[in-house]
């Protein structure tokens, strides 16, 4: 194979470390199970200042998709809509987590779609997916012990149920769910849900190829959030807020937008505040 750069072996083979110390007592090195120590040597090595690392940790579970660049250009797709934009709320939620002098922590699982999959045996996928992805995101919760508090942002019909049964079983924590909104319907055109009949529509005559072509390159108008009509992507949102799991008002905003962006920054007051009165999921 061609080496790609000719100092590609110039490497490091040691590095100083990260500068500081943590901060450990006595009763912390001689009570506190050996995880939680190591866990703030972790810390460290990510980047966080050692001196702040003492204070109160809150984790942001999503089912972030694709790979995106600060100016919205795809550098890996993502399965749909629903979950290309989520990263910007969980950088949102983040940076509130740190402006409350608390650390925030992400963590990930993806979520398919079953409009890419009709038709195709993926659709054997589709519903299993919500308990193994609920069963997943209470691991990933489990496996920060020291968390205070989780959020999980989700938007369609797949990750957003696994989501709220994934928070529904954290009991002993406060949880606040985040929905991932919508994206816009097109100025001219059909929504996500009409459009998926062109195939159909087309092999009865009902609509030209070229039609066909510009409709359904249109249907998703903005590139995140979920599908714009009441199916059951946005129904799930509305019903997390219905049950309360969610902020009142936040199911089905335009995703990208700044009211959008504002869901996920005062959720996270939100989640602090539950945090501080003592209030969990039970």
């Amino acid at each position: 194979m061609p080496v790609s750069a000719p100092d590609i072996y110039d490497l490091r083979t040691k590095a100083p470390g990260p500068m500081g110390k943590l901060p450990l007592t006595p009763e912390m090195l001689i009570e506190r199970p050996s995880g939680d120590i190591f866990g703030l040597t972790q810390n460290a090595g990510m980047g966080w200042n050692p001196s702040e690392l003492g204070r109160k940790q809150f984790l942001i579970l999503s089912t972030q998709g694709g790979l995106r660049a600060p100016n919205g250009e795809p550098i890996a797709l993502g399965y749909h809509t629903g979950h290309w934009e989520i990263a910007l709320q969980v950088q949102a939620a983040a940076e509130t987590f740190r402006e409350l002098k608390t650390i925030p922590f992400a963590a990930f699982c993806s979520d398919p779609c079953d409009g890419r999959t009709q038709g195709t045996t993926g659709m054997f996928d589709s519903l299993p997916y919500r308990n193994d992805a609920a069963i997943l995101f209470r691991r990933l919760a489990r496996s920060l012990p020291t968390r205070s508090g989780v959020m999980g942002i989700a938007t369609c019909d797949k990750g957003l149920p696994a989501m709220m049964m994934a928070l529904a079983g954290l009991h002993d924590l406060p949880t606040i769910l985040v929905p991932g909104g919508v994206t816009l319907p097109p100025e001219h055109g059909e929504d996500a849900g009409a459009v998926q009949t062109i195939g159909a529509r087309f092999a009865r005559g009902l609509l030209t190829l070229d039609e066909a072509a510009e409709l359904g390159c249109r249907a998703c108008g903005t590139p995140g959030g979920g599908c714009q009509f009441l199916g059951t992507a946005a129904t799930s949102q509305v019903v997390g807020e219905a049950l309360g799991l969610s902020l009142p008002h936040s199911a089905l905003a335009p995703s990208g937008e700044m009211v959008w962006r504002d869901i996920a920054v005062q959720s996270a007051r939100a989640l602090a505040e539950l945090d501080q009165r003592g209030i969990k999921s039970r």
